[in-house]
């Protein structure tokens, strides 16, 4: 192996799977410098990040949560194409009570809250833990209806892990909205007001991360959403994805359909396209609980979760379900979130 060049060697490491490569950190101390260098770390990622649009190139996991036994289960992306599948359970997790607050994944890390104000990052490859201070908002105790928001993001400018929490107060009997804003940066440990978001955000909106930026549910269109949204049915739930690279918009316009829009050029208001419709002659249960999880483009498929007890694959040619996934024993109801294997380290940075 020493006669192999370094660069090559690097090269032929950055295209394995993140979980042999923790193995492989034992061959050999050049192996372990390598392996362990952030540049390297950063190369892995953004080829499993590529990887990862297209579920058929076997890339990624599901991570589930369960509602009812609080633990953490592993679902390989390949795996998912049996009518039944048996999760791994995840050890040497986080052992909190967790709210029911939406998962958030950033380049294969987790933001758990685990109370109104305390939060942790986990990689569950590395099994990294990072506790975040408790992050102090406005009281709930002013006049109004309170919520809050939280997602996780990466400024790859200062290569930094950033945490937004947005909480919110908002009074029907005058319409007003009194915001605040806090960031946690990960390199330097504690948490920042910053300028308020001055807009209302869905409390059920769980945070997207994608063309290096946060995206929400709101009640104004910062970003352009499909003309038809606008129309005669007002849509009576929306929900926010990112599949295959693209912005995904889920619209229940009535109890019996599901819209799934998808942005193919970011920012680009005539770029969004129907991606499919879901109704319930399609579909039996329903359809307002669909979440779009992964996409496999060599299919033409994409896979969604259903009613927090199964996954289903939705063919985009016929317009159909193709198959129903269930979960063999454990979890019997769960949240769940596609996320990549990555190798990066939260308490070295």
């Amino acid at each position: 192996m020493s006669e192999i060049p370094l660069e090559l060697c690097r090269e032929i490491l950055s295209l394995l799977p993140a979980e042999p490569l923790l193995r492989f950190r034992c061959v050999c101390k050049s192996w372990r410098e390598t392996i362990d260098d952030p540049i390297f770390i950063r190369l892995h990622l953004d080829r499993q990040l590529l990887n990862a649009r297209d579920s058929s190139n076997g890339v990624g996991r599901l991570i589930l949560r369960g509602d009812l036994d609080n633990r953490f289960y592993s679902l390989p992306i390949d795996s998912v194409n049996s009518d039944t599948v048996k999760p791994t359970l995840l050890k040497h997790t986080p052992t909190h009570e967790w709210t029911n607050s939406p998962l958030s994944s950033c380049n294969g890390v987790i933001l758990i809250s685990y109370s109104k104000r305390n939060y942790l990052l986990w990689n569950p490859l590395t099994r990294d833990l990072h506790n975040l201070p408790p992050v102090t908002t406005m009281s709930k105790k002013t006049r109004g209806l309170y919520h809050s928001v939280s997602g996780l993001g990466y400024d790859s400018a200062s290569n930094d892990f950033k945490v937004v929490k947005i909480a919110q107060i908002f009074d029907p009997r005058d319409r007003s909205l009194k915001s605040e804003t806090m960031l946690y940066s990960l390199k330097s440990g504690s948490w920042r007001k910053i300028n308020d978001f001055p807009y209302r955000i869905s409390r059920l909106s769980g945070a997207v991360f994608l063309e290096g930026a946060l995206h929400w549910i709101s009640e104004y269109r910062l970003l352009p959403l499909p003309f038809d949204v606008y129309g005669y049915e007002k849509p009576l739930a929306k929900h926010l994805s990112a599949l295959g690279g693209c912005l995904i918009l889920c619209c229940c316009s009535r109890v019996e359909r599901l819209d799934v829009w998808s942005m193919e050029d970011y920012g680009l208001e005539n770029s969004w396209v129907k991606l499919f419709s879901v109704g319930v002659s399609d579909f039996v249960g329903l359809v307002v609980t669909l979440r779009p999880i992964a996409y496999s483009k060599r299919r033409g498929e994409v896979l969604l979760q259903h009613d927090k007890k199964e996954f289903v694959w939705f063919d985009l040619e016929t317009k159909l379900v193709k198959k129903k996934i269930r979960i063999h024993r454990q979890p019997t109801m769960f949240s769940s979130l596609f996320s990549v294997a990555s190798l990066v380290r939260l308490n070295s940075r």
